[in-house]
């Protein structure tokens, strides 16, 4: 705990429910003051000041400190909430779904905000979504995850363009298509998904993968490179497998 007290401050993270991350007793100001307090960040610099400078930052008038979070819409609360991760200058953010809870015309200020303050501060964003959209949008690199393990990893163009991992593109081929004529395969996950506290022996995937072989089921496959950068957890993409 006291080992990671410093850490605090370099870290900071952006909630999915903007209506359940608010302190509803506290006031916009207090709520954003109150990383700075704990962290020793108020003691440097005018605190109302700060608070100011940082409502402004996310487009917010300044005089919306003195008001309560139930007096706000959705996307504003978001917009305090970022600013109060903000407010302790931190190196990365944890963006856990902060849109999803979101209009959608809200959901891309919120992200044209987030990229806006990531290019102005030299921010390093952690985003978690099921939007590929969103991941399209934002990213640089992405990691698709499956029952809490990494099975794919790299480049947001060469994992979303060519995805290597039976459950990539399985997710792939569920992203609804503006175009009439796109003819793309819907992929159809048999099964359920198991239950992480007691995940299938071997591959986590296999119960469901319409690939699975023998090894699937023992083995759980260590990373392939795919491309430099690129890897993929399948013993589909052994080179002997591709070769054939």
């Amino acid at each position: 705990r006291t080992a990671l007290r410093p850490l605090r401050r370099r870290l900071q993270m952006i909630f999915q429910d903007p209506f359940a991350s608010l302190n509803p007793r506290l006031c916009v100001g207090e709520i954003i003051a109150e990383g700075m307090d704990a962290l020793g960040v108020a003691g440097t610099i005018d605190r109302t000041d700060a608070i100011a400078a940082l409502l402004r930052q996310v487009g917010l008038d300044p005089a919306v400190a003195l008001r309560y979070p139930h007096e706000f819409s959705g996307g504003q609360r978001q917009r305090i909430a970022i600013a109060r991760a903000l407010a302790v200058q931190p190196e990365l953010v944890v963006c856990d779904e902060p849109t999803s809870a979101l209009d959608v015309s809200v959901q891309a200020q919120i992200l044209n905000l987030l990229r806006t303050l990531q290019d102005d501060l030299g921010l390093a964003y952690l985003f978690i979504t099921h939007n590929f959209a969103v991941v399209e949008y934002l990213a640089h690199d992405v990691a698709v995850m499956y029952l809490g393990r990494i099975v794919e990893r790299g480049p947001v163009d060469a994992v979303l363009r060519t995805p290597a991992h039976p459950y990539t593109e399985a997710l792939l081929s569920a992203v609804p298509s503006p175009r009439l004529d796109d003819a793309r395969p819907v992929i159809r996950l048999g099964g359920e998904t198991p239950s992480p506290a007691k995940p299938p022996s071997g591959c986590h995937f296999h119960p469901r993968c319409p690939y699975a072989m023998e090894r699937c089921r023992s083995e759980y496959p260590p990373e392939y490179d795919m491309a430099p950068g690129h890897v993929v957890r399948c013993y589909l993409r052994l080179p002997s497998n591709i070769e054939g």
